[in-house]
This record gives C-alpha cells, structure tokens and sequence, in this order.
C-alpha cells in the first residue's frame, strides 16, 4: 500500500469513524422508538382482546345467573320440572353450547339441557368446580377439565349457586363451555397477530386452554425456566417482553391477565416478522454508508496523487530495485529537502545490507540443515501419533464390548431372579387351585349322588355344569395371570399403578391368606408410570415375597404390609411396608449388593433385591431405596410420572 493510499485510508478511516458513532446513536433511537411503537400497539391489541373476553365472559355469567334467578322454586326436587324449564331456556343454548344443568346440593345431576338416559343422578361432587362453589357460595369460573359428556372435550364450567328465601343453598346451575367447539374461547385460536403471529391462554395452573393448535390444549405451558416471561405471567405479570419459545423461536410477547377469572392471555409475535421493516431500513443505512466510504476513499487517493509526485523518483527506484546490481543500487538525487535525507540514509542502508547479505548467506546454509534435521523428528513424531490413534480406537472398542458384556449379564441376572421366583409362583398356583379343585370335586360328587338317588333334573344338571366351567374359567384366568408374569416385555409402554398392582397381587393373594397376612392398600388410580410391566411386577413381587418370608422367619402374631401409591411433583411413587421388625442398621446399606443374603443357604440366592435395583434405576430410570419404619421397613420406588388424572381412590383395591 502506498503512502498516498494509507493517507487517504486514514482520512477516510476517521470520516467513516464519525460517520459509524453518528449513525449508531441515530440508528439506536430510531430502533427503540420503532420497538416501543410494535410493543405499545401489540400491548394495545391484547388489552382489547383480554377486554373483549372479560366482557363475554361477564356476559355469558351473567346469562347464567339470570336464568338461575327465574328457575321454578322445586327444579331440585323435581326432575321434570327442571327439565322442561331447560327446554324452554333458548337463549343459554347458543352460549352454552355443550351442556346446561341443575346440579343438587349433594353434587348429583337433576336435570340437563338435552336428556341423556341414565346420567339423572350421577355424582359430579368430586369435580373441583363443585367443591369451590360448595365452600365459596358465589358463582364460579373453573379451572378446564375433560368432561364426561358426549363430546368428550375439554370444556370450563361456569357455576350459580341457587338460594331458597332463607339464604340456604339449594343447588348449583351449571353452564359448560367446550375448548373445542364453535364459540368465543375456540374461535381465539383463530386469531392471528400479524401473518404468523398467535395468541394463547392459560391459567395459573400452567394448564393451556387456548392454543392455536388444538392437540396442545389442556396440556402444560412451557415448564419453568424455559420461557421466563410466562413464568412471569403465572406470578401476575403484564406487559411486553422479548423471549424465546419451547421450539427456539424469538418472539415479542404481550401478557395481559384477565379480570373474570384466574387466566392471563398472552399474544407472541415473532420477531423476524415484527421487526421486518426496521431490519430493511437497517440494509438501505448500511449500503448507504458503504457507497459514500468508497466515494471519499476515490476522491482521496486522486487528491494524495497530485500531493506525492515528488515522492516518484523515489518509489519508482524501490520498485526496480530486486532487478539492480550493487553498483546500481544507490540512488541519484541531489536535494536538501526530506527525500535528500531519505535518499542519503537509503543509500547508506543498501550499503550496510549488502555486507549483512553474504553474512547472511552463509547462516542459510546452517539453517537449512537444522530444517532437515527437524523435518525428520517431525516425520518421526507423526509416525507414533498414528500408533497412539489406532491404539486408541481399539481401546474405544473394547470398552464398547465389555458394556455389552455387562447388559448381558444384567439381563441373565434378571432371567435368574425371575426363574428363581418360579418356585414360589408354583406354591402360589397351589394356592389358587386349592379351593376351585375341591369345588370341582363337589360339585361332580353331587351330580353322581343325585343321579344314584334318581333325583338329577336337567335343571340341577345345567346349573352345578355352570357351576363347574366358572370355576374351570376362574382357574385357566389364574394360568393366563401366571403366565403374563413370565412374559419378557419388549418395549417400555404406559403403566397405570393399580392395574399392575391388582396384577400383581393376583399372583400371591391365595398365598398371603393362607398365612394370614393382611394388606392395607391406599392406591390412587391416576398414578401412572412409563417402563417394563412385567419387570416392575418382578420386583415388586420380590418384595412381597421378602417380607413374606420376614413374617414366617420370626414368627410375626399378626403379619401386615402396607402399599401406598402417589403422585409427587413429576414422579410416581409406590411404598411397600411391613410390620415385620425391619432390617438391622448394620446390613441395611449392603441389602442391593448382588449375591447377598441373610437367609439360610439354599432358601436366597441374594439377587433378588440386586436385580430389582438393576431393572429401576437402570432399566427405568427411577429410584429404588429401603429404609426402616416403626415396627418394620419400608420399600420406595420413585418412576417418572406419565399421565395427570383426577384424584380419585380405586374401588377394588380399598375394598382389599
């Protein structure tokens, strides 16, 4: 680069300097005043909107509680009544599309909008919705729940208490809102910000219940510490934000909260699309600044030309030097001005280089034989970097092998535990047949004897032949029972807790009553799991079957396990206790340790609670500990949770 060209590039240097600072603090005025704009209007728009459904829902309430106010005084005590009242009610049925009810104050249906045969009378009192309005008295907006009337949707309910003359409550007048359907909730779906931009509801549940896509309703927001601003909103915040969406978009968000009920809407806007027109401002700025860079570098290098002719000579000489002799080298010019000296002190340089040159000559000739010297360790290192590589390749595959190995091993191990527990389940079958054979026996003995006395109708001949083939089908259901516990499971599927369970106590219950042991079951049916049935089953029959044998090893007066079955946060829990005195403090942290046993030899293999370990936390990713309790010790399986039901105790399993 020439001398002339660097002084232009510096005087340009510090024009595009200045021009760059102005055009920053311009351009970042210009961008915050446009951000503020798209953010007020967007904020703008969602209040609307947020105003728009508070309105409709005050509306559609209050509907509910004029209809309320004008029901005949006996609609609680008269089915026919009220259903003729709700028939004659057409202006609820355009808001209320999916259903409208009277509910009793015990929590039963009395009558609904479109009689359905068979649901007069089905109790709703678990619902959350009833409990509130129950404990509250004042009209209720609920949370979304899946409801139990055709179509089967999530859907809120809007509640009316209604008081007789006295302030008593009577009952509940219920209005239903279907998510999916054709009104003012579903239709928000459809709303668009911008071309792609969206709106969502949710409450403070983090539960979704409008979304532009449908499969999504009813399912969580964003889990926390994914989208921080709706983290926010469920603490009551409002206003504009920028962030980034479960998926990776970036998005300009506006939360607003809802004045009816406990929801905050929130409208997202992605930003490529809010903030196109500032981004195409941002190019023509940025072309502009490049054109008029070049410009002024143009007419300053044609204005250095003109200024530097002296400096000709000079450079016209440097560039033909390579191609002098030493004799030639100096140069010629007799002047008293800044290239004088420049010429002077060249000359004098070029002499001095010429003696360094042929010093200079003789180092090359040592360093060029250090370089060859050095290029052969190189070529020597290389060499033992590739043996370090393919040593290092086989070493990666034989830790790939021994890991295989060790699954294999493991899945022995399991095929052991359970083979182990064919024994016992043979003892079992014992159990289970004992009394279906000696009804069979019964029953063939009082057909022969009724046929000896002469006394044998078809009637009793049809009736003890029943008899028989529901005992045959009760004892090849026990084959079918036993049978599925040895069946290896092939894929991890979706496990409801209790029908595990009832499974799974099938297999020992002859036994257990046998010994007089007792089971105190708390299960509730929404606890579900994500894994293996058949080895989840496994262990826990291996510890049914440990403490079986506790109770018979020490003699326990009144033998008893405890099995309790829960959601906590994320995860499924399921805790097996016994009464049967508990594991010594010494041992206890040993008792997952493969191939340890307290019981006598050849009554434990000791990898029974090793393998049940193995199958949780390695097969399933949970957590199995053990720990002692008053009187005994308890079991804890920790699964990860799959499904959020209602809170509901199963009936078979209490009647147990």
């Amino acid at each position: 680069m020439s001398l002339k060209t660097k002084i232009a590039v510096a005087v340009s240097f510090l024009f595009v300097l200045f021009v760059a600072v102005a055009s920053y603090f311009i351009y970042s005025y210009f961008e915050q005043t446009f951000k503020t704009s798209i953010s007020t209007q967007q904020f703008s728009l969602v209040a609307s909107i947020a105003d728009n459904i508070d309105d409709k829902l005050s509306i559609a309430h209050n509907a509910l509680k004029a209809i309320a106010a004008s029901a005949p005084d006996d609609v609680f005590t008269n089915a026919d009544t009220a259903q003729r009242f709700l028939n004659g009610t057409y202006g609820i049925h355009s808001i209320f599309a999916t259903n409208a009810a009277f509910i009793s104050l015990d929590g039963k249906i009395v009558a609904e909008r479109e009689y359905v045969a068979g649901r007069r009378g089905k109790d709703l009192s678990y619902r959350e919705w009833y409990k509130k309005t129950i404990e509250s008295r004042k009209p209720l907006i609920s949370d979304p729940f899946i409801t139990t009337h055709p179509p089967i949707h999530p859907a809120v309910i809007m509640t009316v208490p209604i008081f007789d003359k006295r302030g008593n409550m009577k009952g509940l007048f219920i209005g239903s809102i279907d998510l999916l359907g054709e009104n003012f909730l579903a239709n928000l779906s459809k709303v668009r910000i911008g071309k792609t931009g969206y709106i969502v509801i949710a409450d403070r549940n983090r539960t979704l219940i409008v979304h532009p896509d449908r499969s999504r309703i009813m399912k969580p927001a964003a889990p926390p510490g994914v989208n921080k601003v709706i983290d926010q909103a469920f603490d009551g915040f409002e206003g504009n934000s920028e962030t980034v969406t479960s998926k990776g978009v970036s998005m300009l968000i506006s939360v607003k909260q809802l004045r009816t009920a406990s929801w905050f809407l929130a409208a997202n806007y992605p930003r490529s699309e809010a903030y196109a027109p500032l981004e195409r401002a941002t190019r023509y700025f940025v072309a502009t600044v490049v054109v008029c860079t070049f410009a002024l570098l143009f007419i300053t290098w044609f204005v250095m030309k003109r200024l530097m002719l002296p400096l000709a000579v000079v450079t016209n000489h440097l560039e033909q030097l390579p191609g002098k002799k030493a004799g030639d080298r100096q140069i010629m010019i007799q002047s008293t001005d800044e290239i004088g000296i420049l010429a002077t002190t060249f000359n004098t340089m070029m002499t001095t280089l010429d003696r360094q040159q042929e010093s200079l000559q003789e180092q090359t000739i040592v360093l060029e034989q250090e370089i060859a010297e050095r290029q052969k360790a190189q070529e020597a290192l290389a060499v033992k970097q590739r043996q370090l590589e393919a040593l290092n390749d086989s070493l990666e595959e034989r830790v790939v092998n021994s890991l295989q190995q060790i699954r294999q091993q493991d899945q022995v191990l399991i095929q052991q535990s359970r083979r182990a527990a064919m024994g016992e389940m043979i003892n079992n079958i014992a159990h289970q047949w004992r009394q279906p054979l000696n009804n069979l026996g019964l029953i063939v003995q009082s057909i022969k004897y009724s046929f000896e006395m002469g006394g044998l109708t078809l009637e009793q001949l049809t009736d003890d032949n029943a008899k028989a083939m529901d005992t045959i089908m009760y004892m090849s259901r026990t084959i079918d029972d036993f049978r599925y516990f040895f069946r290896d499971d092939k894929q991890k599927t979706i496990l409801p807790i209790v029908d595990l369970l009832n499974r799974t106590l099938s297999l020992v219950s002859a036994s257990f009553q046998h010994l007089n042991i007792s089971l105190d079951i708390d299960v509730h049916d929404s606890v579900t799991a994500f894994g293996y049935p058949n080895e989840l089953s496994q262990v826990i029959l291996n510890i049914l079957n440990n403490a079986k044998d506790v109770f018979s090893e020490r003699n326990v007066p009144t033998p008893l396990i405890r099995i309790r079955a829960f959601g906590e946060g994320d995860r499924s829990i399921v805790t097996i206790g016994d009464n049967g005195g508990g594991i010594d403090e010494n041992i206890l942290p040993r008792i997952f340790d493969p191939y340890f046993s307290t019981k006598e030899v050849g009554k434990g293999s000791g990898i029974g609670l090793y393998m049940s370990k193995v199958i949780i936390e390695q097969n399933m990713g949970g957590i199995l500990i053990a720990r002692n309790i008053a009187g005994g010790a308890e079991f804890r399986i920790e699964l990860l949770s799959c499904v959020v039901a209602d809170d509901k105790r199963n009936p078979l399993l209490a009647a147990s």
